[in-house]
């Protein structure tokens, strides 16, 4: 391929690929920066729920507590209501033993107050004579109505222990009521608390994943940077390429310019070469097939003096090229001629991938051709165009 072509296609390839990472890099940082973007936001709300939520936790802990210390204290207040309770329990039942003691005792003396009377009312005489028994009775007189002011105090308390004993009991129910609604409360807050744990727990697990999928995200986006700033290495080196090949082009198209003039020379020349060529083999072959010379006079080709076969001995080891072969007259045309020194006689290789096939002998020469017969060839094999001579 002609190189004025070849660089012009490899620096638009170059091109290509510079653009192709360019926006490779372009669409990869966006989709970074928003997938980053997307992240801080997801974060920042994640982290205002977590800490809404732990302020929720916290609420719910201390009210927790608040109403743990309400049931510790009204559990406490209980007891000692049931033990009050109890203590006015047992005062009343006293109480009630104790009136009932008096009252038996009350009994007793009315049945010896009876007795006395009737021990009186058999002994009028004696009983009211005697000062000992107005003292008797004025003591028992004093001691029963004594008891009859301690009984009724006795009753009055018990009434009074019975009200208060009622009051506590009314007092203990709705307290045991509050117990019981606090204890639902109570269950309702822990049930609370544990779906605020579990909700915390998986916020928490979805945090760590967050956290190590930003991480990878990190990781990735540093091998991206890392693989930019190879890149940004790589375009700096390919844009001095870039000007080197430029330059290059520059030079190449002045060299393009010169080896046009040369090619123009050049073909002139091989137009002359051909031309001299045609009339070189019909000249010889109007010569090997012995044509009568008036033939030849009126075709206004140049009559070829006589075919002188002389050995001679010419230069050694020059390369060649065979530019026409006649099978029939079994003769070839080589661009070797005078003007490089070669005669009739001398002796030519004729090599093909630098293996000898055949020998050829000059038998006319011109300035820049000349004409070999063909001695012998090997076996299967015939000289063709391009073949390489070499001179003997």
């Amino acid at each position: 391929m002609d190189k004025s072509k070849l660089f012009p296609i490899i620096y638009a390839v170059i091109m290509i690929i510079l653009a192709g990472f360019a926006g490779k890099f372009y669409v990869d940082g966006n989709k970074l920066a928003a997938d980053n973007k997307k992240l801080v936001a997801d974060k920042k709300d994640l982290t205002a729920e977590r800490d809404d939520l732990r302020d929720r936790y916290n609420k719910l802990d201390r009210d927790r507590q608040t109403f743990e210390d309400k049931i510790q204290a009204m559990t406490a207040q209980l007891d000692s209501i049931a033990k009050e309770r109890d203590d006015w329990k047992n005062k009343s039942e006293d109480m009630s033993r104790e009136r009932d003691a008096l009252v038996e005792k009350l009994k007793e003396k009315q049945k010896v107050e009876a007795v006395q009377a009737q021990a009186t009312v058999q002994q009028p005489t004696s009983v009211s004579t005697t000062p000992a028994s107005e003292e008797y009775w004025a003591d028992f007189v004093k001691t029963k109505a004594a008891l009859d002011i301690k009984v009724e105090d006795l009753n009055k308390q018990l009434a009074d222990a019975k009200i208060k004993f009622a009051e506590l009991d009314k007092n203990n129910k709705e307290l045991a009521l509050k117990v019981d609604e606090l204890a639902k409360e109570k269950e309702r807050v822990e049930n609370d608390l544990q779906i605020k744990e579990r909700t915390m727990d998986v916020m928490s697990r979805d945090l760590v994943s967050e956290r190590e999928a930003r991480k990878i995200a990190m990781e990735e986006l540093a091998k991206l940077r890392d693989q930019n700033e190879n890149y940004k290495r790589e375009l700096v080196i390919l844009n001095k390429e870039k000007v080197k090949l430029q330059g290059n082009i520059s030079e190449v198209a002045a060299e393009k310019n010169t080896l046009e003039n040369k090619i123009s020379g050049v073909e002139n020349v091989m137009k002359d070469q051909s031309l001299d060529m045609e009339q070189f083999q019909k000249e010889l072959t109007t010569t090997i097939k012995g044509g009568n010379a008036g033939a030849t006079r009126e075709s206004t080709s140049v009559e070829l003096p006589p075919i002188v076969v002389k050995s001679g001995s010419g230069p050694k080891g020059l390369r060649g090229e065979v530019l026409a072969v006649n099978p029939e007259e079994k003769f070839v045309v080589v661009n070797l001629g005078e003007a490089s020194g070669v005669g009739p006689g001398n002796q030519l290789k004729v090599l093909r991938k630098n293996k000898e096939i055949g020998n050829v002998e000059i038998i006319e020469t011109r300035k820049d051709i000349s004409a070999a017969d063909i001695k012998d060839v090997m076996p299967g094999v015939s000289i063709q165009e391009g073949d390489i001579v070499v001179t003997q």
